[in-house]
Formats: structure tokens, C-alpha cells, sequence
């Protein structure tokens, strides 16, 4: 089983609700997700379980490449677990210096290996007018 780039145009009738479900509460919306895929700026990958989102970036604090995983659907740490390697060659193939993902679940901190390491949690208040 292997991550699959795949077309963002031919997946999106079928991930679009699982992206917006993704960022429910977020300020990005499933069409930028879109856009930053149909103008090369992220990737889709389809495999048996879900999908993953993969977007290579510029780091603000150190001007480093990094490659994110944006978002991920299926089956949650397994995912991660099995795609990890493949994730890792992809972030070595685009020259990033790191592979980051962010969560609200602090669950995640159970599945990952030692080499993972906690970079900076975010928490937000809104404050009501």
C-alpha cells in the first residue's frame, strides 16, 4: 500500500465534505485547500484507508523548507503510522528540512515515535463584542 498523488479536480466531489469536516472551526476553507492543490502549491494523496493533504512551505521563524501534513482522513494514528516512512521520502524528494502536522487532539502524542517532538500547542479566544 503506498500514498498516491491523485488529481484534486477528480477527487474533490468525493473529499470535499470530509475536508470541510476536517476544518470545522478553522479559518481555512475546503476551497483553499482546493486551490492550493490545483496550483501546485500542496498535494493530494489518495490511499485504501483516506487521503492526506501534503503542503511544503517556507518556516517564518527560520526560513527552513518544511512539508506539512496538512490534514489526513481515514484511519486516524494508523494512517500516520503506516505512511510515515513514505511521508518522510517525499519530505527528503521536495528537500524539506522537517515533516510537522498539526492537531487539537493531544492524543497523538501516544502514537508517535521519539523523534517526533512538540513544537508549540495553539490555543485561541475569541473575544465576543
Amino acid at each position: 500500500m503506498a500514498l498516491i498523488p491523485a488529481d484534486i479536480r477528480r477527487e474533490w466531489p468525493r473529499i470535499r465534505g470530509e475536508i470541510a469536516d476536517i476544518l470545522a472551526g478553522d479559518d481555512e476553507t475546503p476551497e483553499e485547500v482546493y486551490a492550493e492543490c490545483r496550483f501546485g502549491r500542496a498535494q493530494l494523496y489518495t490511499c485504501p484507508e483516506g487521503f492526506v493533504v501534503l503542503k511544503k512551505y517556507l518556516r517564518e521563524d527560520n526560513g527552513r523548507p518544511e512539508l506539512l501534513l496538512w490534514m489526513a482522513q481515514g484511519d486516524g494514528g494508523g494512517l500516520l503510522r503506516r505512511y510515515l516512512p513514505q511521508m518522510e521520502q517525499i519530505a527528503r524528494q521536495l528537500g524539506a528540512a522537517t515533516l510537522a502536522f498539526r492537531t487539537r487532539r493531544r492524543g497523538f502524542e501516544r502514537l508517535l515515535d521519539p523523534r517526533w517532538r512538540m513544537r508549540a500547542v495553539e490555543y485561541q479566544l475569541d473575544i465576543q463584542e
